[in-house]
């Protein structure tokens, strides 16, 4: 089945290059760039904060089991699994599938289909070389392989990529402490 027969919506994110900045209202809103997204998962510490005044319409925000994907190379695949009530924006070099056929598909085994295999696939078999499409991403083939069988592994996916986006904020962890350290032996007080 093709990705565009597998959700109800796939559209491009916002262009917050447009956005405006108006002192008079402000809002604090999260967006993300590539590096926000690791093992499928989107990096909350990792996520950017910036300030609009811009009226920013609603299907922009991350939903509960978007599948979003970063257009450029290395073309990465991340949902945001934890609801922490936080507002992210999704900039328009990614691109959004929404509103997953749940009768057909898990979204963890989807995200990290495309992630791990699919991507790939697509982007050799069909010789592209630069950014992805909408188009491309609709044409994209998910496997046809019963529900029951994708939530078999679903289960153990969704435990390693917790387990590697913890493993990922202890790592960050540790380089700022190494950074600490260093700036306390050599008397640098900034930051």
């Amino acid at each position: 089945m093709k990705i565009k027969d597998a959700f109800h919506e796939i559209f491009a994110g916002y262009n917050l290059t447009n956005a405006k900045v108006d002192d008079r209202y402000v809002k604090d809103i999260y967006t993300m760039q590539k590096d926000s997204i690791e093992y499928t998962n989107i990096i909350e510490n990792k996520l950017i904060k910036k300030r609009f005044s811009d009226d920013i319409k609603k299907k922009y925000y991350m939903s509960d089991r978007d599948i979003v994907i970063y257009v450029k190379k290395p073309y990465k695949v991340g949902t945001y699994r934890f609801n922490n009530n936080l507002e992210v924006v999704i900039p328009n070099n990614f691109i959004i599938l929404r509103g997953i056929k749940m009768d057909l598909y898990s979204f963890i085994f989807v995200t990290n289909y495309l992630e791990k295999i699919g991507i790939e696939k697509y982007v050799k078999e069909k010789n592209i070389e630069g950014n992805l499409t909408i188009s491309d991403i609709c044409d994209m083939e998910l496997p046809d392989i019963p529900k029951e069988q994708q939530m078999k592994i679903s289960n153990l996916i969704n435990s390693i990529n917790e387990r590697s986006s913890i493993y990922s904020t202890i790592l960050e962890n540790d380089n700022q402490i190494i950074r600490y350290a260093i700036r306390e032996v050599i008397g640098d007080k900034n930051d």
